[in-house]
């Protein structure tokens, strides 16, 4: 196998994924059901083959041999690739309805893997992946995590969106395009910026598997269908108070919008492309309707979940 940068593999090609096309699946108030999208090489579930297609189940452990990769999918949406090495596993996925939240729990025992912790903007998500000693989590990032077992040392890479650690009581915030270095007994030294030949080879990597919900498009181009989503926010739960910056992101149409009208979820409005506003503590849903010159109109929404302390 060929790797670049921090040791991406290339060979791992991943032609797209069947379960992130389209909408969000009509089962999205159900746990994720996890598939294995891609196996390369010598991948065991349990020490037996692990076939693609093959549903991943509870406490299943998944090892990739050396020149061996794979692709998990949640059906909600998340994606993890194991590199060569690796060994995987999966503590479980809940779902609580009452919070609309996604957990996923794994343990990394050795080795690597990239993540897309993701779910649909009508859900929330917990992404937690136990390295030894520390505790990695994220509510909607695309990350990359190396575990040394020998060492005990673990290191963190945010590509997209903020990761928390927690290692001996100690919490360290892993900014997006930073990157932390975990080791058991010690006290974790301030996230790094991520070097730019590492980003660029990660960036490769979540662009291979494709899927992305946490990118944020640009405005496109005019013409055809008027469409609309809403961007400048990847975390969609935070701490009361919790401010943030809404941004309608806009395709097709005339190019020239009439009207930009936002909902905030708790009997305000607004007006404009972007749109700052402090939410105190609950749940809101975020609706953003937009009409061009010619009358075309279109909407977009998003859940925001405020609590006192959501531990995010």
């Amino acid at each position: 196998m060929k790797r670049s940068g921090v040791g991406t593999w290339l060979a791992v090609a991943v032609v797209g994924s069947l379960l992130l096309s389209g909408p969000a699946p009509a089962a999205a108030q159900e746990a994720s059901i996890i598939r294995a999208t891609r196996v390369d090489g010598t991948v065991t579930r349990n020490d037996r083959p692990l076939k693609e297609g093959e549903v991943v189940e509870r406490d299943d452990r998944i090892a990739a041999a050396a020149q061996s990769a794979a692709v998990l999918t949640w059906s909600n949406g998340t994606m993890v690739e194991l590199y060569p090495e690796t060994a995987l596993v999966i503590r479980g996925v809940v779902y609580e309805g009452e919070k609309k939240l996604e957990k996923t729990l794994l343990t990394l025992q050795r080795g690597r893997l990239f993540a897309k912790a993701q779910v649909p903007e009508h859900l929330f998500n917990h992404f937690e992946l136990a390295v030894g000693d520390a505790s990695i989590m994220a509510q909607g990032a695309e990350l990359a995590v190396r575990y040394e077992d020998g060492e005990k040392r673990s290191t963190v890479w945010a590509l997209v969106g903020v990761v928390v650690a927690d290692i001996g009581g100690h919490r360290v915030r892993i900014d997006e395009g930073r990157q932390a270095v975990l080791k058991a007994g010690s006290r974790p030294d301030p996230p790094a910026a991520m070097p730019e030949r590492t980003r660029e080879a990660l960036s490769k990597t979540s662009t291979r598997l494709g899927g992305s919900l946490l990118r944020e498009e640009e405005t496109g181009p005019s013409g055809g269908p008027l469409q609309v989503r809403i961007g400048g926010i990847r975390n969609r739960r935070g701490n009361a108070p919790y401010t943030v910056t809404l941004k309608a992101v806009v395709r097709g149409g005339s190019g020239r919008l009439k009207a930009v009208d936002w909902s905030l979820g708790d009997g305000r409005t607004a007006s404009g492309r972007d749109v700052q506003h402090t939410f105190t503590q609950g749940v809101y849903v975020v609706v953003v309707r937009v009409e061009d010159e010619n009358g075309q109109k279109a909407s977009a929404q998003l859940n925001i979940s405020v609590e006192e302390d959501c531990g995010c």
